[in-house]
């Protein structure tokens, strides 16, 4: 998991009123469903034939944790 990657969507997704978040690019949207396998979001089902894109239908409860906890550390949130 690339953890930059990680706090960079799901800071987009908090930003979001309703959590829901569309991300492109092959890169964002494999760390999208290893943050769903992770239990952080919650992921729409994507189509095998489109790769690149994802959509994050909420934050979890343990994806508010780890984006608070990592938002907390000083060196980490603004590099």
């Amino acid at each position: 998991m690339n953890l930059h990657l990680a706090y960079k969507i799901l800071g987009d997704a908090e930003a979001n009123p309703a959590g829901r978040l569309k991300v492109s690019g092959r890169e964002a949207a494999h760390e999208v469903h290893l943050m769903a396998e992770a239990g952080l979001v919650r992921e729409e089902q994507r189509p095998a034939t489109d790769p690149s894109e994802a959509v994050i239908t909420r934050i979890t409860h343990a994806g508010h944790q780890f984006y608070r906890a990592f938002r907390n550390v000083r060196s980490f949130a603004h590099s």
